[in-house]
């Protein structure tokens, strides 16, 4: 737990007990995907729409898929949950910073990733279109559906699509797809993530049955393990802007989230109470432009293999909020990475006092960061 929280950290992540201190008279109780997103939009909206990232754990995972917790050998109650919320940026970079983070916490627990699924549900005017649909079609197909789904169906459309029989499976399988029903806006956004992701080297394919999470996802993620693995059980995510919005009803918010699922067994309660890290970070790195942001996350791998903390905000492309950031946390020395830089695969380090600047290749800047005073 303590090394998923390391690794987070590098990636821009708090912990969340860090996050409910910003927020008064929050009350206060044991972690949970509900509790994380309460804090975290209250967060985001009192201090003037800042965005939010957090890190959390959980003994009780309280959205575990069903296909998981059904599995064979899965036991719910032993299940522990390790979960990660980005509040405030509705752009993509969002998804895949998400993605990149939880990709290494289950790599480098020792499981081997086969691929990530992905589907765009889209936004409210998109699932309207698409429920619409579905509502026919299933009804048409009623008799071919399970038992306990036909007898649903009048007052949640959707079941079928959650329902593990075979019976539901077969009739889901020859249904409407969401990605036929996209606005234009949500195809562009779901565009973009493909995009981004495939620059992060992950096995990913499309999946448009990847459906059944009742928090209303605009877009959903889930990552496979080549074989079972004696600890890590798998991991979903995706963006929740219109969930995330419950807790703060008549305001605009953006989110996404995402859990890794793991065998909890002989965890004692206080591994689940993650402080925040130690060590104070002497840099902060700033990343001007899309394409920056992506070769960033490089970046933040080469420094934190060579235990080199950093500060960092994947949210904004411009540099006057970065730098405003890099200020208040007094660091002594900036990283910056423009268009330039990432085509060049250098970084420009500039001290504080006096705005010296040198260029570094990057194979050559955790050498050169230990040199620094």
């Amino acid at each position: 737990m303590k090394h998923a929280a390391d690794v987070a950290t590098f990636y821009g992540f708090r912990p969340l007990r860090e996050v409910e201190r910003r927020v008064p008279n929050l009350e206060r109780r044991a972690h949970s995907f509900a509790i994380a997103s309460a804090a975290c939009v209250q967060c985001h909206a009192l201090h003037q729409g800042e965005p939010v990232l957090a890190y959390w754990a959980s003994p009780s995972p309280m959205h575990m898929p069903a296909h998981k917790a059904g599995a064979p050998g899965v036991n719910p109650r032993e299940t522990g949950e390790f979960g990660l919320n980005i509040v405030g940026v509705p752009e993509s970079i969002a998804e895949v910073v998400l993605l990149k983070t939880v990709a290494t916490v289950i790599t480098e627990w020792g499981a081997t990733i086969a691929r990530v699924r992905l589907n765009a549900l889209g936004d409210k005017d998109s699932k309207i279109r698409f429920e619409r649909e579905v509502s026919v079609y299933l009804r048409k197909h009623a008799g071919s559906l399970h038992d306990e789904c036909r007898d649903k169906l009048a007052r949640d459309p959707m079941a079928p699509y959650r329902c593990a029989s075979d019976s539901c499976k077969a009739v889901v399988e020859g249904g409407p797809r969401a990605m036929n029903f996209l606005s234009e806006k949500s195809r562009l956004h779901f565009k973009e993530v493909l995009e981004l992701s495939e620059r992060l080297a992950l096995p990913y394919e499309f999946d448009d049955l990847l459906m059944g999470d009742e928090r209303e996802p605009r877009m959903l993620f889930a990552f496979d393990l080549k074989d079972d693995d004696a600890t890590v059980l798998g991991s979903t995510g995706g963006r929740f802007d219109d969930h995330f919005r419950t807790y703060l009803p008549r305001r605009e918010v953006a989110g996404v989230s995402a859990s890794v699922y793991f065998r909890k067994k002989g965890m004692l309660a206080e591994n689940f109470k993650l402080a925040s890290p130690t060590q104070i970070p002497a840099v902060y790195f700033i990343q001007i432009g899309l394409r920056a942001k992506i070769e960033g996350l490089s970046v933040v791998d080469v420094l934190r293999r060579a235990q080199i903390p950093v500060l960092q905000s994947f949210d904004s492309a411009k540099f006057s909020p970065q730098f405003a950031s890099a200020r208040a946390a007094g660091v002594s020395h900036l990283l910056i990475m423009g268009q330039r830089e990432a085509l060049d695969g250098t970084i420009l380090v500039r001290t504080m006092d006096n705005s010296r600047q040198t260029i570094v290749g990057l194979t050559d800047l955790p050498r050169y960061l230990k040199t620094l005073r």
